[in-house]
This record gives structure tokens, C-alpha cells and sequence, in this order.
């Protein structure tokens, strides 16, 4: 999960802290080829699924309490999906979707 905004990354890592039984640690970003740096993510793990659908629901809340515009990116194994304060309503299902597709046995 990453950030548009670098500064607001620290503030994302305690959001989401907040939920119960969810781990997240800031991960180095690997710079592509070609390029000088890269910035920082946030890995989510959680007990299970559920919970992790948990720490994602919050994610609007999370968006929308920011003084400027901002997007935070959300990575699975197949997909990617950003989340801006125009297009949660059609994100969040998008999100929801890949995180099932994530579980043992969907």
C-alpha cells in the first residue's frame, strides 16, 4: 500500500494500526531502472481475510479526514487499484474484489 503524498505515509501507518490484529511495517521502495529513488509502502498483514477487509474499509474514512488531495495505492498479487477522494464509491468494490480473490480457496 503506498501514498501519493511521502509525508502522509507516517499518518496511514497509525490508521491503520488502529484495527485490531493487524500488522503493518513500512517497507523500502526499489528503485526501477532508470530511476534515482523510490518511495517507501506500507505492508498489511492481518489474522485473516476478514480482518484485513477490515483495515481496507478504512481506508475512505482515511482519504476524506486529509486536508489536501490525496491517493493511496493498493497492491495485491495481480492487481493494483488507487483510491482518490473522486472515485472510493467505484474503487472500493474493485478493492473488496481482489482482496477475495486473495483467499485460500475463493
Amino acid at each position: 500500500m503506498s501514498v501519493s503524498d511521502p509525508s502522509e505515509l507516517r499518518s496511514l501507518r497509525e490508521h491503520l494500526r488502529r484495527v485490531p490484529e493487524v500488522d503493518v511495517s513500512q517497507i523500502s521502495g526499489t528503485p526501477g531502472d532508470g530511476e534515482l529513488g523510490a518511495w517507501d509502502a506500507l505492508q498489511v498483514v492481518a489474522a485473516g481475510s476478514g480482518v484485513l477487509a477490515v483495515a481496507i474499509r478504512t481506508l475512505p474514512a482515511f482519504i476524506r479526514s486529509r486536508r489536501s488531495d490525496i491517493t493511496v495505492t493498493v497492491e495485491t498479487a495481480d492487481r493494483t487499484v488507487t483510491i482518490t477522494g473522486n472515485n472510493i464509491d467505484e474503487a472500493m468494490p474493485i478493492v473488496e474484489k481482489a482482496l477475495d480473490a486473495e483467499r485460500p480457496g475463493s
